[in-house]
């Protein structure tokens, strides 16, 4: 492992047993994102035990992650993905969030997300927000082109009332004609 590769590892530590089911899909979950893991055999080293005790209280609670220092205990993989998401250790792309219909995309200190409605069988794209300490460095313009792209892929009638999302999709000339810029 390299220098980059061993300090990445020491990021992500996934304590637990190999013959656990739990365990092997965890490591399944990071080897299929491409990233480089510490796995703490807490039934084979006795240091690795006392970490996660000093973790969590006991040896047995795993699988657990350390993930840059805290705790994350059993998620589910979307948990997983917004944790490594918000570290910055990972990118799961564009998240689609039907039921409050808006796509989000997990990053530190919160989520940016574009809300849209549904009005008259047409997607209404109109709010698109950003964590304020973040503005002004193109992660609001990323994030709008991530959305665009993503939109313009997609069976709907999409409407964008939001002025910078209207200059947003005036940079691209196939998106000029796909949207609809403007109530």
């Amino acid at each position: 492992m390299s220098n980059s590769a061993s300090e990445a590892a020491s990021e992500i530590t996934l304590f637990g047993e190999v013959r656990c089911h739990k365990t092997r899909f965890y490591q399944a979950a990071l080897e299929e994102r491409g990233l480089p893991y510490e796995l703490a055999e807490v039934d084979k080293d006795e240091a690795a035990a006392e970490r996660l005790t000093a973790l969590t209280g006991d040896a047995t609670k795993f699988p657990t992650f350390q993930i840059k220092g805290r705790k994350l205990r059993n998620p589910k993989l979307a948990e997983l993905d917004k944790r490594l998401a918000r570290e910055g250790l990972y990118d799961p792309g564009l998240q689609h969030d039907v039921k409050q219909q808006k796509f989000l995309k997990y990053m530190a200190p919160t989520d940016a997300f574009a809300r849209y409605r549904l009005k008259n069988d047409q997607l209404v794209l109109d709010h698109m927000e950003i964590a304020g300490d973040l503005r002004g460095k193109g992660l609001g313009k990323s994030f709008a082109r991530e959305v665009l792209q993503y939109l313009a892929c997609q069976s709907w009638t999409v409407v964008l009332p939001c002025k910078f999302l209207q200059d947003i999709a005036r940079e691209n000339e196939i998106w000029q004609t796909t949207f609809i810029l403007g109530d």
